[in-house]
């Protein structure tokens, strides 16, 4: 795990140290949020775990597919990708997909909004900052959401997420490609808001500037989880709030 700590942060040194990263976010002309983590806490009611343990004993029970969820016990994503991989190719991937937008769905109903978010998407499209959304989720749950918070016709038609290709899941960039090719916009024109290695490195290969958000953790986290969990932004810059962005 150190090892492979240590060989991401290398894949970082084309990102250069930007200061405030909110000087960044001016600078823009397009805004691209990932979705689960920097709009909301998709499970923030309807647990990732119970989804998981859903889907796992779906597969046995009506597909008499056996596929132990291991490590991704507490991740649907993680798991369709565990499937996809198991069974390459397999019907009961495309279903298991259908059962998991049908979750993120449920889960959209009582997702939690992060702090800071829906005040930076509305001031953001006050000023005409073309908006957009890539997710590994699905857009259906999206839609949901912005839709319950007022919040999707800040985004329009500009919202691209899974589809029922796995292997264009993030870090492969393709979500963040539709986001520019459907506002216009380059990449170098547009930043990247996002929560994980995977949103670092879909942006990384087109050439997006990105802003990590890594919330503050449980107090009741020791310093050293906190650490491992903020290793992987590297250079570039860091919020833990959206709250810091605003006031352009």
């Amino acid at each position: 795990m150190e090892g492979g700590a240590t060989l991401f942060c290398l894949l970082l040194d084309g990102w250069s140290d930007v200061g405030n990263p909110r000087d960044l976010l001016n600078t823009a002309n397009c805004v691209i949020f990932d979705f689960d983590g920097p709009v909301c806490s998709l499970f923030a009611s309807h647990r990732a775990s119970v989804v998981v343990r859903d889907l796992h004993a779906w597969l046995e029970k009506d597909l008499e597919v056996a596929v132990p969820p291991g490590e991704f016990a507490a991740d649907p994503l993680g798991y369709l990708g565990l499937v996809e991989q198991s069974y390459p190719g397999d019907p009961c991937v495309e279903e298991l997909e259908k059962r998991l937008t049908e979750q993120e769905e449920r889960a959209a109903e009582s997702a939690r909004p992060t702090e800071g978010a829906a005040e930076l998407i509305r001031e953001l499209a006050a000023v005409r900052t073309r908006l957009g959304i890539a997710t590994n989720n699905s857009p259906e749950a999206v839609v949901a959401y912005l839709r319950r918070m007022d919040l999707a016709g800040s985004f329009g038609a500009h919202i691209h997420g899974r589809g029922q290709d796995i292997a264009k899941l993030k870090p492969d960039p393709d979500s963040l490609l539709r986001v520019l090719d459907s506002t216009g916009s380059k990449p170098e024109e547009s930043v990247m808001i996002g929560d994980s290695k995977n949103d670092l490195r879909a942006a990384d290969r087109l050439g997006v500037p990105f802003i990590a958000f890594v919330p503050e953790p449980r107090e009741s986290r020791a310093s050293g989880e906190r650490n491992r969990e903020r290793r992987w932004y590297g250079r570039v810059p860091v919020v833990e709030s959206l709250s810091e962005l605003l006031g352009r």
